[in-house]
């Protein structure tokens, strides 16, 4: 049933009781409004409409004294309120361009229980198209969301309960970013999201963010910020100033330094920062592929020759991802490090140009 209106009489489909349909919310979702006078957001596959025309109806005719506001009886269309925009404060002092989704609990004082509005933030100067899709347990993708957001805005994709979390804790969000003028064309983006379902259950890992004004759990899912800054280390490699040094992080390949011009990197989360606990899987790649083009960046300023990268054996995402973007260096070269000594954990970096 998808063809809920203002005005439907309708009862809750897993607890008692009932009432009138005061606003269309989405294509998913309804405001009822019950007796007491409080609205409360349903999902339509929750609700059973009471057909007044149908034979059965004599047997069941339940009176729900309620008043529908007069604002409410017109039906919105999806979208026209779910749109604020961020404080400007945010926007004025901004340092980086993101793009978060954020969990955000109805009820601030219990935080583990009760109903959660899912934001998706544009902390950025673009307009953006999104797609979002979540991963299914058979490892397909079922598609969430898609639509428009203005810049420096945040949207309510949806309101969900509990059991409904489980649909959003991993899945892709694909972005297309759009500016009336632009120097360069920004390319579409694929971002995977990866949030451990255990992390909705633990007050502790709901936190105060001035981005949603509340108390949430947010996720950075993508960095506009970290693209432009390896579009300018990869242009200044290509044009044959590799060697020049760079500003950011030219002696951070010195602490991992094993003998003359050359280097070893552990990039086991545990060895990058002191308590990872609460970071997500997704946090935990984008971190040590950040610190992997730190390290190598710094390894090429500093005229180092070679680089062994430990990225463990695990399921083997992260060192696919470090292949990934050692293709997008022309200047180095790189192997299986030594097995007798790393196994199938590490990979060996050549930079012949530093010899």
């Amino acid at each position: 049933m998808n063809n809920l209106e203002v005005g439907d009489k309708v009862k809750f489909l897993n607890t008692s009781g009932g009432g009138v349909v005061a606003r269309v919310i989405d294509s998913r979702m309804v405001s009822v409004l019950i007796e007491e006078g409080f609205e409360i957001p349903t999902m339509i596959s929750e609700l059973i409409k009471i057909e007044e025309t149908e034979p059965a109806a004599r047997f069941f005719d339940p009176r729900y004294n309620v008043n529908l506001p007069t604002e409410t009886v017109v039906e919105e269309e999806p979208g026209d309120d779910r749109m604020q925009m961020l404080p400007g404060h945010l926007a004025r002092d901004r340092k980086s361009e993101e793009i978060f989704i954020a969990f955000v609990p109805h009820d601030q004082k219990w935080l583990i229980t009760g109903l959660i509005d899912i934001y998706l933030i544009n902390n950025t100067a673009y307009d953006v198209l999104y797609n979002i899709f979540s991963k299914t347990p058979n490892g397909r993708y079922e598609g969430m969301d898609y639509g428009s957001l203005f810049p420096d805005a945040k949207l309510l994709i949806t309101t969900i309960n509990r059991e409904q979390l489980v649909h959003w804790c991993e899945g892709y969000i694909q972005f297309l970013f759009h500016r009336q003028q632009v120097t360069k064309v920004l390319p579409p983006f694929n971002s995977e999201f990866s949030i451990e379902g255990k992390r909705f259950f633990k007050e502790g890992n709901y936190r105060q963010y001035p981005i949603i004004q509340a108390k949430g759990i947010v996720v950075k899912v993508l960095s506009l910020t970290d693209h432009f800054r390896r579009e300018e280390k990869f242009q200044v490699m290509d044009t044959g100033n590799s060697m020049q040094p760079q500003t950011e992080n030219v002696s951070l390949i010195m602490k991992y330094k094993t003998g003359p011009h050359e280097a070893e990197v552990d990039l086991h989360i545990h060895e990058l920062v002191d308590d990872p606990t609460n970071m997500e899987k997704g946090e935990i790649l984008e971190f040590q592929k950040n610190f992997f083009r730190k390290c190598l960046n710094s390894a090429i300023s500093s005229f180092f020759m070679k680089v062994i990268f430990i990225h463990g054996t695990g399921n083997g995402v992260l060192r696919n991802e470090l292949i990934a973007e050692l293709k997008n260096y022309q200047s180095v070269e790189f192997f299986d490090a030594p097995l007798a000594k790393y196994g199938v954990g590490a990979l060996e970096v050549r930079i012949p140009h530093n010899s």
